[in-house]
């Protein structure tokens, strides 16, 4: 059984996964909200449903926890997590996952690190919990945090509660390059890389623009599928319009091209296109550094300009900036003139791009999650 927050972040990461235990032999079902369900069965996944939305679950944190709004961007996500993935989210996750757990009877479950009931039901259920990584291993204050807040709900379930929400008891699956993870991992049990791997799957069809044969290079300019900010891709764009390149930008699955205005002919502005099939047609990445968007540039060996904007966001860039694979602009730092100047080193000096490379030859070394798969079911036997 698989549990995991909703939205394409979450679910990206796992989907390798989940579809090698099936490849395998094993029965697999993935609970999550309603939407994300109906995007798991269109890649033949079993799921039902648990926990709210995504966005109803932003909606509530910000109803109850209004002072959010007026805490700096790199410092909101350490409040932010606990009260956003146990206030808002794990009790009612928990309330309608854990009767179809006790109905399936799984031998093992592979949680989302940021879907927090998960380690409790597998507790409760006596059977042994995977904690699988949507990017950098979260720093330990953060998850810390989280576990104040559900320690009362493990006492509700007759539970001992357990440190970091029970998150590491048993086996951690870690998506991040080991040359960029610089956390300490001593509260970490046993730990296990996989490969992050992209998925080619739903948006737009790769426009005729990416594919012509032109000179000038291709960037990709992306804020991900959950904080695309208007404001921010319009001062990125402004500055991207006049210089001596190619941009596909995307403004997420709600977003509205249209809403960006008029372009000039070296920008083509869309909703979603799998980054799969777009990176490889590239010579740089911007973005908000999300860990997917992150993982995937540097797979295919792309130096990027991150711009941070919430979340694990601020980890990545921190990482990519120390790896010399990448530029990072803060949120107050953001103008058309500091993207123009970040742009132009990295496509002027090739050092950007060397680290890249090398970063994805170590991504590439990583073992895939057919190998891991095979591994999990060691820990069930």
């Amino acid at each position: 059984m698989l549990t995991s927050v909703p939205g394409v972040g979450h679910l990206h990461p796992i989907l390798p996964l989940a579809k090698a235990l099936q490849a395998r032999g094993d029965d697999v079902l993935w609970l999550t909200a309603a939407s994300s369900c109906d995007r798991l069965r269109r890649e033949g996944i079993d799921a039902a449903e648990a926990g709210i939305e995504e966005a109803d679950g932003m909606a509530e944190f910000h109803r109850r926890f209004p002072e959010a709004r007026d805490i700096p961007a790199h410092e909101l996500p350490e409040f932010m997590f606990p009260r956003l993935f146990v206030a808002v989210r794990a009790r009612r996750m928990l309330d309608d996952a854990l009767p179809i757990a006790q109905a399936w009877s799984p031998d093992i479950l592979i949680c989302d690190a940021a879907e927090l009931a998960g380690p409790l039901i597998a507790a409760s259920l006596g059977v042994p919990n995977v904690t699988h990584s949507f990017g950098a291993l979260l720093p330990p204050s953060r998850v810390a945090g989280a576990s104040d807040l559900m320690a009362p709900i493990w006492v509700e379930q007759g539970l001992e509660p357990r440190p970091f929400c029970g998150c590491y008891d048993h086996l951690y699956l870690d998506i991040y390059p080991p040359s960029l993870q610089h956390a300490d991992f001593g509260h970490v049990g046993m730990t296990q890389l996989v490969r992050p791997e992209g998925l080619a799957t739903g948006g737009e069809p790769l426009p005729d623009f990416v594919t012509a044969d032109a000179a000038a290079p291709l960037l990709y300019l992306t804020l991900g599928t959950v904080f695309s900010s208007e404001t921010v891709l319009a001062t990125v764009v402004k500055a991207l319009s006049d210089l001596a390149i190619r941009a596909v930008v995307t403004v997420g699955p709600r977003g509205d091209p249209a809403a960006l205005g008029s372009q000039p002919d070296n920008v083509f502005v869309a909703r979603y296109i799998p980054q799969q099939e777009l990176l490889p047609h590239c010579t740089a990445v911007i973005s908000h550094g999300g860990s997917g968007t992150f993982l995937a540039a540097l797979a295919a060996g792309l130096p990027q300009l991150c711009l941070p904007q919430a979340a694990d966001q601020f980890l990545n860039a921190s990482a990519a900036e120390a790896s010399g694979c990448a530029l990072a602009i803060r949120p107050a730092d953001l103008s058309p003139d500091a993207v123009t100047q970040s742009v132009t080193r990295i496509l002027d000096e090739p050092e950007f791009r060397e680290r890249a490379q090398r970063l994805g030859e170590e991504i590439a070394s990583m073992p895939d999650a057919t190998v891991v798969a095979e591994r999990i079911a060691t820990l069930v036997s």
